[in-house]
């Protein structure tokens, strides 16, 4: 029997918005590019990096941060959550600065010292590396196991130097690990995914865990004054109103993404392979899908993955989430194309 929750408002048909403006600088907040995968940076005391992508793009991090670091102090190192995509330059980074710490959530601790999570990362990792040969040459990028120093949660407020300092949040739905961190004084948020990710007139609702943690979060990164909005994988949204806007309509696309998987469900009496079928069918066909099929085929020639088959655990994955209530086991919370 199909799950049902009146907090959801049933849409109709496919929701397209005002495409957000984005930049890759805020004050003392930068983005670091890195293909698909940017990190932002924090100049401060330490030096800030926020999820440091996949350990190919190691070097291109550490030289982006020496400029900052005149003295070869430590850096913090804060995770939104345990995506490969998201930590797989950390390890290289604390081999460069030693004394560096990492910030992250209690959960995400755990699950990047399980074994299975570790070699999973590590083998994704390794096909960027194989891949990137010519440009990581004679450099050390290979994933380790993280500890993680500094254990996050709800209600934490961290101090800096010079008086400054960072609220976290817990943002889940997205993952179950995902933590945002909000500056005060900057009024920078920095959510990873659990705000969604926009892709022009479109935002992609990539609630892996929980649909109604996701939809949760969001409204919890609503009410926070922002004034600049990190969103993983695109840029930097300004202005507090833009940041409203648009987190009201990745709102609204995460409602009527479950609203179209429920008529699906009905349609189909049930089958939720014709479901992931009929969904795949149609929102493949968007640059930001077609893009994740591309770097499949690129990343997975060496393994039996079918490129197709990723794209189809995505909204396996998303239609899980909708709708048995249990979060995604967490080895799977390393998968690559979660995002």
């Amino acid at each position: 029997m199909l799950l049902q929750n009146p907090s959801w408002r049933k849409a109709k048909t496919a929701m397209k918005y005002k495409a957000f403006p984005l930049t890759d600088y805020y004050k003392n907040f930068s983005l670091i590019e890195g293909g698909h995968v940017p990190a932002f940076v924090c100049k401060n005391d330490p030096p800030i990096i926020f999820d440091p992508g996949v350990s190919a793009f190691g070097p291109l991090y550490y030289r982006t941060l020496l400029p900052l670091m005149p003295k070869q102090q430590h850096l913090l190192i804060l995770l939104t959550h345990s995506h490969f995509d998201h930590c797989g330059a950390a390890p290289y980074l604390l081999r460069k600065f030693p004394g560096t710490q990492l910030g992250a959530s209690i959960r995400a601790a755990e699950v990047l010292q399980k074994q299975s999570a570790i070699d999973l990362i590590r083998r994704f990792n390794a096909e960027y590396e194989e891949k990137m040969a010519d440009d990581i040459k004679g450099e050390d990028t290979s994933f380790s196991g993280i500890i993680v120093d500094m254990h996050l949660q709800e209600g934490d407020r961290v101090e800096l130097a010079n008086g400054h300092c960072f609220q976290v949040f817990e943002t889940p739905g997205h993952t179950r690990d995902c933590l945002s961190y909000f500056f005060p004084d900057t009024g920078v948020l920095v959510a990873g995914e659990a705000a969604g990710v926009p892709e022009g007139d479109f935002i992609h609702s990539v609630f892996l865990a929980s649909c109604e943690d996701y939809a949760n979060s969001i409204e919890k990164l609503r009410a926070i004054e922002a004034e600049a909005l990190c969103i993983a994988h695109v840029g930097i949204l300004t202005g507090r109103s833009q940041i409203v806007q648009y987190l009201t309509a990745s709102l609204a696309a995460a409602q009527e993404y479950r609203s179209k998987i429920e008529r699906y469900m009905d349609k189909f009496n049930g089958d939720k392979q014709k479901v992931v079928d009929t969904i795949v069918s149609v929102r493949t066909k968007t640059p930001f899908f077609a893009s994740a099929r591309q770097r499949a085929a690129q990343f997975l020639r060496s393994t039996t993955a079918n490129p197709d088959l990723i794209v189809h655990w995505y909204h396996n994955s998303v239609l899980f989430a909708a709708f048995s209530g249990t979060p995604l086991p967490s080895q799977l919370l390393a998968n690559p194309f979660c995002c």
